[in-house]
């Protein structure tokens, strides 16, 4: 019996999502004022995707950053792929946008985490190019109070259906429940779609169209399908100028009734959505790692695929593996146990590497003939898929491991040949 590790460092990311049905009940997945990315089709179904609390990505543009990057922090694969099949992620028909309220009133002083009432925090299309934390479009403008209380009833309307008609953090939304496509209207004319005012107030919509590539890569998110630089609006001035505009105390600052870019969200086309803040370098798990260890100090020793103490272990493997790429040492790979009915390779993984690194397990018992069409893929969380399991998350953030095994079933065989592929 014996054990192969190989190494493989492309663009390709695991993804598990969730889809789930209507239901008549208040979403406990949802709250007013959460962020809510939103995807429509032409003549189509919608998706509803809660990210949280709106007032956790703003940006420094607000004061003092609530927003910080947060790679691959939420997996909408499946729910896309529910809504419009398996390849959605290159479907011209699909719109992506976003758009977030916490309250209505013109009259209210109330303040939700430090925005005043009617605060907006809509998108627009980003596409490609631009630098990283800053935005790649110009802001919202121009708008009057009246405008303000409108599109902040309009947000709200379309969110309502997610918080009353679904228990779920994400849901595919058929057309004839959804709001989305009432409030971002698709207009056909002589064969061509373009986006009509969303919510009534935005012109040319806040949504941004599915491309059949992609849109390159943004910083420590990946290679991006939807692009959305995330803005907020207040209705209420922070200097407290402008007709009835009295400043509310405790309120984070921001211009009245224009957009001020907080950031950007983006989705990969293996369903990922990732954050970058506004003002804010992006820093992947990988690079957090390799910094911590000082004597590599070369940047092509640093690069995923580099091997600085040739042990024949890439950087990527023993990230993965939670192994030492300055000291030259084997220690970290799997080990193989035969003595039950099964073949049971086990070894420990970091917890952060399933945010950005792809791992499956494929075997063989000739060499020849290896699973390579229908890989063992392990779970991203604690838990059994198949022939997986993870165990519990143990130690103390960054340095979080998982214990891993892949039990394959003897059968009639007396051999067998693993080998682990990973895939930034």
């Amino acid at each position: 019996m014996k054990l192969i590790i190989t190494r493989i460092t492309t663009s390709i990311a695991a993804a598990i999502g969730l889809a789930t049905s209507t239901a008549s009940a208040t979403n406990t997945f949802y709250a007013p004022g959460d962020l809510v990315l939103f995807f429509q089709k032409l003549n189509g179904d919608t998706v509803y995707a809660n990210l949280g609390a709106a007032t956790s990505f703003r940006g420094t543009a607000a004061g003092a950053a609530d927003g910080v990057n947060q790679p691959n922090f939420i997996d909408i694969n499946a729910t896309l792929k529910s809504a419009f099949g398996d390849n959605w992620a290159s479907d011209t028909t699909i719109y992506a946008g976003l758009a977030g309220v916490f309250n209505t009133s013109n009259t209210t002083n109330s303040l939700n985490n430090g925005d005043p009432a009617r605060t907006l925090y809509v998108s627009k299309s980003r596409d490609a190019g631009g630098a990283v934390g800053t935005a790649n479009s110009t802001a919202w403008t121009g708008f009057t109070n009246g405008a303000m209380t409108d599109a902040a009833s309009k947000i709200n309307t379309q969110n309502n259906i997610f918080l009353n008609n679904y228990d779920a953090a994400q849901t595919v939304s058929l057309a004839s429940v959804s709001m989305i496509d009432d409030q971002n209207p698709l207009i056909t004319v002589s064969g061509n779609t373009f986006q009509g005012p969303a919510f009534s107030n935005f012109a040319g919509g806040v949504s941004q169209q599915g491309t059949a590539g992609d849109l390159g890569t943004f910083g420590s998110a990946g290679t991006a399908e939807f692009n959305l630089d995330l803005y907020r609006m207040l209705a209420r001035a922070t200097g407290g100028t402008g007709t009835g505009q009295t400043l509310v105390s405790g309120q984070v600052d921001g211009p009245l009734r224009t957009g001020s870019y907080e950031g950007t969200i983006t989705v990969s086309s293996v369903g990922k959505v990732s954050f970058v803040a506004q003002g804010a370098a992006p820093t992947s798990a990988y690079d957090t790692w390799i910094a911590t260890f000082p004597s590599i100090t070369l940047a092509a020793d640093k690069l995923p695929s580099a091997d600085p103490e040739n042990d024949a272990l890439s950087n990527l493997m023993e990230f993965v593996l939670n192994g030492n790429p300055s000291v030259s040492s084997q220690t970290i790979l799997p080990t193989l146990n035969t003595s039950s009915s099964d073949f049971v390779f086990s070894f420990t993984r970091r917890a952060d590497s399933t945010s950005e690194v792809a791992q499956t397990f494929e075997y063989s018992v000739n060499l020849s003939d290896w699973t390579s069409n229908t890989p063992v893929t392990i779970p991203t969380t604690p838990g059994t898929s198949g022939f997986a399991t993870v165990g519990a998350t143990t130690g103390t953030a960054p340095n979080q491991v998982q214990a891993v095994t892949v039990s394959i079933p003897k059968g009639a065989n007396t051999k067998i040949f693993g080998r682990l592929r990973v895939i930034k």
